[in-house]
């Protein structure tokens, strides 16, 4: 399933639980892996990979991220074709903040919205 899946599926069924306040002491080298929604393989393609100075890519993704004021900030860039249009995909900014339930495991939220991801080692 592809990023749009993922998102689509993600709006179709939104998770009810709400992040907690944003950790604004977190080290951004947290971030840093590769990361997967729980639901999500590790060997799936569509996996987060956030690279150390803000370098963000995934399958039909690539942009920058941040760690700013508690918030994680990713600007990206669809790479995918909508496959019903043919348009190709735009820029768009995600941000919000961030739950960290343990060093292997996050939520961000995107209001309505919260990704809870893992770390894909």
């Amino acid at each position: 399933m592809g990023w749009r899946g993922l998102l689509l599926a993600s709006l179709a069924a939104p998770q009810t639980a709400a992040a907690g306040p944003p950790m604004p002491d977190a080290d951004p080298s947290y971030f840093e892996g590769r990361w997967a929604t729980l639901e999500e393989s590790c060997a799936a393609r569509t996996n987060w990979t956030m690279i150390g100075g803000g370098t963000f890519v995934s399958e039909d993704l690539q942009g920058t991220w941040a760690w700013e004021s508690g918030k994680l900030i990713l600007r990206l860039d669809d790479l995918a074709i909508d496959e019903e249009t043919g348009e190709a995909g735009g820029r768009f900014r995600m941000d919000g903040p961030v739950e960290i339930v343990n060093q292997d495991r996050f939520d961000f939220t995107i209001a309505p919205d919260v990704y809870r991801l893992k770390r894909c080692n």
